[in-house]
This record gives structure tokens, sequence and C-alpha cells, in this order.
């Protein structure tokens, strides 16, 4: 299938690079000449220079040929206008980001603006949203919710401290129904067996019931802590959203930022907040206003290098948990080196809300990309007509590399073992390389 991609910064580059590896004919219309030469000498792809919201230069892409159009850049314009054309050339899904939140009321609101449009991404809202979820299991890097939150995932690191560190997964405690999908060692994905050790240094996916995971945190050596006093920087759209997401939350909530008309309209939409007009690069500024004491320190400026200095800053200072939004993914390892806890890239995310919406067939409920594209979670429903309908986990030959992590019947959570046998209407949560991804779904049958 022609995939064409309007934008060629860095989540288009990101996309790219996905699609090519599904297999998909890559196209990306970019009108800088500096990224167009980047992505042909790095990716094995077609590259059109030109305006995406121009019919013409659409067309020189292929877009009467296309599938799939993705608008990606940094104007909202650009997107809306490159989506409806392609929608008019028959292209059959179109994705935009957007930003605008007026935009997004017309496309609630019915109106034919964005008609063209099948997904609307707005990158700060996606950020916002998955900072509010990681501040639910502080101690978690990555925290992913499935059937109805009934089922849950959490990335864990293994500490110096932790007292299982050493051990191999079939010593920890069978009497919690749970399940090491798979470990992150050395950049590298382990899909593991029973006799794998944990590592220090080494993160976990851990699965669980939601109502368990408390219990297994605790055979971990964790302990759940509860968030009261939270200090965030930056007043931009990602911080706006995070604050109203904030709202209904128990906490004490303090906001610094530098631009006194944001603060003045900050403080007058959001009553639940302080605002601090300020510059919090002054380490007397953040002493002063408690930013030690915080129980979690949220960077969520433009500015990775700000986010990343200050977070060090608060860290210093004090803060139990410090979370920094970061454009540049290549931050994040610097970041886990300084002591930040927690980095949030709004680019991984909206290419992950993005690949989702492509990779959703009709037997595949779901898919979201972790650490990196490295590893992903698929949720099925099996029918009667799927291929592992009735069989034993045990008699299915899965792709090396994969793993079912779940099974949800009637309601009820089982942690899946090797005698499970999956039922038509079963909802089944799997773990898996992205390489292999295909190979899984072929298994359940799609559309």
């Amino acid at each position: 299938m022609l995939a064409i991609i309007v934008g060629g910064g860095t989540l288009g580059y990101s996309l790219a690079e996905l699609l090519s590896r599904e297999n998909y004919d890559v196209t990306v219309v970019e009108i800088k000449e500096a990224n167009a030469d980047t992505l042909r000498e790095r990716l094995d792809i077609r590259v059109v220079q030109g305006n995406g919201a121009s019919i013409a230069v659409l067309e020189r892409a292929g877009v009467s040929e296309a599938g799939l159009l993705l608008a990606v850049t940094g104007s909202d314009e650009v997107n809306m206008v490159a989506c409806m054309l392609g929608k008019q050339a028959g292209v059959d899904n179109t994705i935009a980001r957007v930003s605008n939140p007026e935009y997004l009321e017309e496309k609630t609101s019915g109106t034919s603006l964005l008609s063209g449009i099948d997904l609307i991404i707005n990158p700060e809202l996606v950020a916002a949203e998955e900072i509010a979820k990681l501040m639910e299991v502080p101690e978690a890097l990555d925290v992913m919710y499935s059937a109805n939150r009934k089922v849950m995932m959490l990335e864990l690191p293994i500490t110096e401290k932790s007292p299982v560190k050493g051990w191999s997964l079939s010593q920890l405690s069978q009497d919690l129904p749970h399940l090491i999908v798979a470990i992150h060692r050395n950049h590298k994905i382990i899909i593991p067996r029973g006799s794998d050790k944990l590592l220090e240094g080494d993160i976990i996916f851990l699965l669980t019931r939601t109502t368990e995971m408390v219990k297994m945190e605790n055979l971990l050596g964790m302990e759940r802590e509860q968030i009261q006093r939270v200090m965030l920087l930056g007043g931009g759209k990602t911080g706006e959203h995070l604050a109203r997401l904030l709202k209904k939350r128990n906490y004490t909530v303090k906001l610094i930022e530098k631009d006194r008309g944001k603060c003045e309209a900050l403080s007058e939409e959001y009553s639940h907040i302080l605002v601090i007009n300020g510059d919090a690069t002054d380490i007397d500024l953040l002493r002063d206003e408690g930013a030690g004491k915080a129980d979690v320190f949220i960077s969520l400026t433009d500015d990775d290098k700000m986010n990343l200095l200050v977070s060090v800053f608060a860290k210093y200072l004090g803060a139990k948990r410090t979370i920094a939004l970061l454009q540049r993914s290549d931050y994040i390892d610097i970041m886990e080196r300084v002591g930040i806890d927690i980095g949030v890239s709004p680019r991984i995310l909206t290419a992950n809300t993005m690949y989702r919406f492509i990779k959703k067939g009709s037997n595949l409920l779901s898919f979201t990309l972790l650490r990196e594209a490295e590893v992903g979670i698929m949720e099925f429903v099996v029918s009667s007509k799927s291929p592992v309908a009735g069989q034993k986990l045990m008699d299915v030959v899965f792709p090396v590399g994969s793993i079912v992590g779940s099974i949800i019947r009637d309601g009820e959570v089982i942690i899946a073992k090797g005698n499970d046998r999956m039922l038509p209407e079963d909802k089944i949560i799997m773990f898996g390389l992205p390489s292999v991804s295909d190979q899984v779904i072929a298994l359940f049958g799609r559309s």
C-alpha cells in the first residue's frame, strides 16, 4: 500500500521509518530541502519536495494511488488541507496532526470543515493525558491499561535495592497471578522464560489484574506513594491541558511560567492552581516555592534543554519524582543518567496513536508501541473463524518474540498459562516485537 506522509520533521521521519519497516510503499512530502535530503540519505523511501497543501504536489506524490495519508507538519492548516485534498482524490484513510483547540471543537460539532479527516490527533493533549496517567502510579516508568482498566501493565525498574534482583522469574511468588511479558536490558527487548533472571538495570514489563498490582509491587520491593504536592513548569498548551486534567484530583498544584500574560490567563481559567510568574532556572526561586518538597515535578516547556536542566535542579532540591517533556527522544538516555525519572515524548506518543489507527483490523482492537517502538501490545477479539479459536495456548505456534499476556472472558481476567484455551468472544492481550506483529495478526484474522 502507498502511504503518503506530509511533513518530514521528527514526527514524519519516525512514521516513515515505522511504515517502511511494515513494508508500506512510503512517500514523504517535505517543503524544506535540508529535511528532504536527510530523509533521502537515511531511509529507503521516496521524497517529494514541495508544499503538502498543493494538489499538484500531492499528485506528484501519487495521491490518487495512496491508501493512507498522514499530515504531520507544524501547521494545522496545511495538515487539514492536505487531508481534505487526499480524501477528494480517493485516499481511504487520512490522519491529521491538529493542535488548535478551536479546530477540534469544529470536529466535535459536526461541521464540514474537518469532514475529510478520519483521525485527528492533538500532540499536546496526548502528552498531557499520558502524564496524568503516569501520575496515578508514580513509581512506574510507563502505565498501560487494557480491557476497560481491568488489566494493568507497568514498566518498572530493577534497582540495586530491589529484593528480587538476581531472582529467576520462576522464583517469584505464584500465589499472585502475574506475568513478566518482557525485559528491557542493554537497549534490547527480551521475551523471557522462567529461567531468565532479573538483573540490576533491567526494566520489566509486568502485567496483572489492576486489583492485584499493588501486591505485586510490594513483592518487588516497591511501595506506592500518594501524590499530594505537584509543581509544573510551563504554561503552554501541554501545561494548560494538564492543568485541566488535574482539576478533579485532590492535589496541591503550583505552576511556574515566565510569561506574565500567560500567568494572568492561567490564573483566571484555573483557580485550583497557584500560578507563579518567574524564571525556573533561578534555583533560589525553585527552593523558595517548594520544588524540593514536590511529590512530582513536571517540566513542560517547548525547550528540551530547559526541561532537563530544571528537572535536575528539582531533583537536587529533593523532589521525589521528576517528569520531563522531551521532543527529542534521544535525550531520554541522557535523562536516565542524570537522575530524571521519566521522559515523555509527544512525538513518540503521537506516532504511536497514528500507528495504532493504521494497524487496526476487524479482530485487532488496539495496538500500542512502547520503548521507541521496540515492543508492541496487541489486543484481539477471538472470532469463531479465527485460526486460534478453541485451541490451547500451548498448541498454537506463536512467532518467536511474542507472548500471550492475558485472556478476558465474560469480564473476568485470566493471566495466561499454557493450558488455557482461546474461545470465541475472548479478548486476548499479546506482547511482541513489531517485526512479528503481522504474523500474530494473521493468527487471529483481520480485515
